[in-house]
Order: structure tokens, then C-alpha cells, then sequence
């Protein structure tokens, strides 16, 4: 709870010094139809020395009534609107799980979430070529496991949804040594259908090198969430996207979360007119330590 304060400690000082300044102009326009001399008096408070303090008091006792309610609205809060597209869809940043559909309207009948991927689009979970710690490795673990696909089935789907027609090329063995040799231009995206209720959408980000480590050049992962924008526009169909901070897990961009977070949002607001559906950023649990999303608040 302290972590929480402490990031958000600016926008609580800040909210809860409107809210003071607002609470003592109401009270200063009561005062000029009811007198508060008499109220003065009775408290032995006669002096303009006594009513200057008495003042400061009265302010310095709203403020941190203030501070501690503005503190429990906004430490717990857990979802924020940080954009309106203005044809009724809205673009959401909020703490909770990703694969999780219970922050949706119950009248939501279908959803697709979306994650990046290397541009090779692997889908063998193994800790080399794919890690089981990372959105992408749980996700498709979790494919095999319920028996819904196989790396060789879901392959095949990932591949068709691409089409013919995307921009690839082939690598050596030498430039990577296991897994789809096959790699796409960045921002290429496929839409694997999970189920009625569910739709993955892949955007191929990361470039895998002769060691299989995974990384990406900003220019790169800008191209990627432009592309990504462009995507949800042309398979959403309406239906809520729910994304993580897309590249988080690139270290190797030599940003932080938060202002990955940041260019992603500012990047929806360029593109407003290609959002037509809701738009939920999820952020995990442990981040709400980090990363404060009410500062992003529209």
C-alpha cells in the first residue's frame, strides 16, 4: 500500500488541492449570506491575529480530510478511461489478468486478446525458442494443455491467417539455428481463432538472432504498434481487444513500462478514427507497486 502512495502521491497532493481550494470558495460564498463572527466569538476567537490562524486551521483540516479521501479512491482503483474515441468505444488502462473476462459487460460475446510474438511466429514453448514465463509461452502452453492445439496444428493456423501474401523472408540455420525459418516483416499480424468466445491476435515484434535471443529497435516497435492499431481495425469486428504493454518484455528497447504504456496510449489517440471497439491495456497485478495509472486518466 505504501509503494502505491508513493506513485501516486503527486496526483493525490495535486486532486486533493483542487478539492480544498473548491471546499473553501463554497465556504467563502457562505460567508458572505451567513455572518460567522458570532461563531468567531463563541469560540473566544476576536483577534485578526486569532482569525488569520483559525483560517490557516480550518484550511490545513480540509486539506487532509482531503488527502485521505482522494487516497482511498485512487489507491484503489484499478481501471481508468484514458481516451475516448467519440463513436461510443473507449480506451482502457487497468490492473488485472489478461486471459481473465471478468472486468467485460456480461453481454460481451466475444473477445480477443492480443500479445506479441517473434516475427518467425514459433509456437514450440521450450525455454529456448519460445519461455514458459512470457505471455506468449503461457499462452499457447495453454493451448496444448486444454487440447485445443498442437505446436504443429497451431503453426498451420498462424500460417494461414498470415496468407500468402504477407512480406517474408527465409533464413539460414546459421541465422537461427531452431524453430520457423520463415521470418515476416514487423507488425505482421495473425488472428488464430481459440473459440467462439475467444480470438488470439499475434503481432510479430521481436527479431530472433543466431543465439535465439529475442530483441527489437524502437523504430521497429513503433512501425509494430502502428501496424497493431491498423490490425484491430480490420479483425476486431467490433468486439473488445484486450493487450498487454505490447514489448515489455523487450529489454532490450531501452524503454520502461510505463513509457511504453504511455507511447502505446498517445498512439490510439493518433488513431482515433481506426478504433471501433473498446480497447482494454492490462497491466498485472505487481505492477500497481510501479506504475500509476491515473495519471494517464482522460
Amino acid at each position: 500500500m505504501w509503494n502505491r502512495f508513493k506513485i501516486n502521491c503527486s496526483y493525490i497532493f495535486k486532486t486533493a488541492g483542487k478539492w480544498t481550494m473548491a471546499i473553501y470558495a463554497v465556504l467563502g460564498l457562505l460567508a458572505t449570506f451567513v455572518s460567522l463572527e458570532g461563531v468567531l466569538e463563541a469560540l473566544c476567537i476576536s483577534s485578526l491575529a486569532d482569525k488569520i490562524l483559525a483560517s490557516v486551521i480550518i484550511l490545513l483540516i480540509i486539506y487532509i480530510l482531503c488527502t485521505f479521501m482522494v487516497s482511498l479512491a485512487i489507491l484503489n482503483t484499478r481501471r481508468v478511461k484514458v481516451l475516448d474515441a467519440q463513436n461510443g468505444h473507449y480506451v482502457y488502462v487497468l490492473y488485472g489478468d489478461l486471459f481473465d473476462e471478468k472486468f467485460l459487460p456480461s453481454s460481451i460475446s466475444r473477445r480477443s486478446i492480443c500479445f506479441a510474438v517473434n516475427r518467425c511466429f514459433d509456437t514450440i514453448v521450450d525455454n529456448v525458442i519460445i519461455s514458459a514465463n512470457t505471455i506468449h509461452g503461457k499462452a499457447f502452453q495453454k493451448l496444448y494443455e486444454d487440447g485445443l492445439y498442437t505446436p504443429e496444428t497451431l503453426n498451420a493456423a498462424i500460417q494461414s491467417s498470415i496468407g500468402l501474401s504477407a512480406k517474408s523472408e527465409i533464413l539460414s540455420e546459421i541465422q537461427k539455428p531452431a524453430g520457423n525459418l520463415k521470418r515476416y516483416e514487423v507488425g505482421t499480424g495473425a488472428d488464430v481463432a481459440i473459440s467462439e468466445r475467444l480470438h488470439y491476435f499475434l503481432i510479430g515484434l521481436g527479431k530472433m538472432d543466431e543465439n535465439l535471443k529475442n530483441k527489437a529497435e524502437i523504430s521497429e516497435y513503433c512501425c509494430a504498434v502502428q501496424k497493431m492499431i491498423e490490425f484491430f481495425d480490420t479483425c476486431s469486428q467490433g468486439f473488445p481487444v484486450l493487450l498487454p504493454i505490447v514489448g515489455a518484455g523487450l529489454s532490450r528497447l531501452g524503454q520502461s513500462p510505463e513509457e511504453l504504456l504511455r507511447y502505446i496510449i498517445q498512439s490510439f489517440a493518433i488513431n482515433k478514427p481506426l478504433i471501433n471497439s473498446d480497447i482494454y491495456i492490462v497491466l498485472r497485478e505487481q505492477d500497481r507497486e510501479k506504475i500509476s495509472i491515473v495519471e494517464f486518466k482522460q
